[in-house]
């Protein structure tokens, strides 16, 4: 229960704030390696699994680059292992992929800072100051005059920046790591008699929950998110170890079934973000408005010098 609680809460943490949501729907292949073992004997592989996987996933990524994870994918790494004769079962058998099962996946995510595949181009700056120095105030005394400049100056300043947002193509990486969970149970193993003849089906590789590890790839071109393409690997946690006895000729036999599950995939996907976009261009003003400061002033000269206006 601890994986539908966990999906239920992270549910929960993205309706109340999906500005920084993303929906990653993926298609592509999954390569299962279901392996063997009968009566303790090496591991071995019945037939190859390779099949189409198609997934739903959903992150919220925080500003250091972590978040939670959680989606559902489609998986079908159980492997039906049927025979007759347990004395003659490791090479005389048959097997068959099982049916498409419902994996829900949670975890923790990283996402990187962008990695560029050219220089970005620097950003264009554009500033301008302007500075006008007027005098409105004149001093006059006996036998000198002289005006001053600093009283009643004007001046202001403007400056504009514009930055540039074309920084082409980059990538992101996303390295990822979580649990998947099987809610359908099935049993190991299931006997059916028909007639005289009892059949055994040994269902390999159904474990519940597996360990899942990924590294996305995310391409991006300006500020427009294109495509993911994600690499993963899983396998199996726990043991479906499993037995039973049958007497075969008059004679009691005991026969013992374990697998072991692994396997890798990859998918492509194209994000669908719900965060939002800065704006394109940036343009910053700074004007002061003309001020008067009047003050008095003392001249040094050789008359003591009377303020006109």
């Amino acid at each position: 229960m601890r994986c539908p609680v966990l999906i239920a809460v992270f549910a929960g943490i993205t309706l109340t704030a999906n500005s920084q949501l993303t929906i990653l729907p993926q298609a592509g292949f999954e390569n299962s390696n279901t392996k063997i073992s009968y009566n303790n004997l090496s591991y071995f592989s019945p037939l190859t699994q390779m099949q189409p996987k198609f997934g739903l996933r959903a992150d919220y990524k925080f500003k250091n680059g972590f978040g939670p994870f959680a989606g559902i994918a489609t998986s079908r790494s159980l492997v039906s292992y049927d025979f007759t004769n347990p004395e003659t079962g490791m090479t005389e058998y048959s097997a068959s992929m099982g049916n498409t099962l419902a994996q829900f996946q949670a975890g923790l995510q990283y996402t990187s800072k962008p990695i560029f595949f050219k220089k970005q181009t620097a950003a264009n700056t554009a500033s301008k100051t302007t500075e006008t120095m007027t005098s409105n105030h004149s001093y006059y005394s006996s036998g000198c005059s002289r005006s001053y400049s600093g009283c009643g100056s004007k001046k202001s300043s403007t400056a504009e920046k514009t930055k540039s947002q074309d920084k082409g193509w980059y990538l992101r990486l996303q390295p990822s790591a979580g649990v998947g969970f099987m809610p359908t149970r099935t049993e190991d193993l299931v006997v059916n008699s028909a007639g005289s003849q009892i059949n055994y089906t040994y269902n390999a590789g159904n474990n519940k929950t597996a360990l899942l590890t990924g590294m996305a790839f995310e391409f991006a071109k300006n500020e427009k998110r294109l495509f993911t393409l994600n690499v993963n690997y899983f396998k199996g946690l726990g043991d479906n170890a499993t037995s039973f006895t049958s007497e075969v000729g008059g004679k009691t036999t005991t026969t013992m079934l374990n697998s072991k599950l692994s396997g890798w995939g990859a998918t492509l996907g194209i994000p669908i973000s719900f965060t939002k976009k800065p704006k394109t261009t940036t343009t910053q003003k700074v004007e002061q408005k003309p001020k008067y400061d009047c003050q008095k002033y003392k001249m040094d000269c050789r008359y003591r010098c009377r303020k006109t206006i």
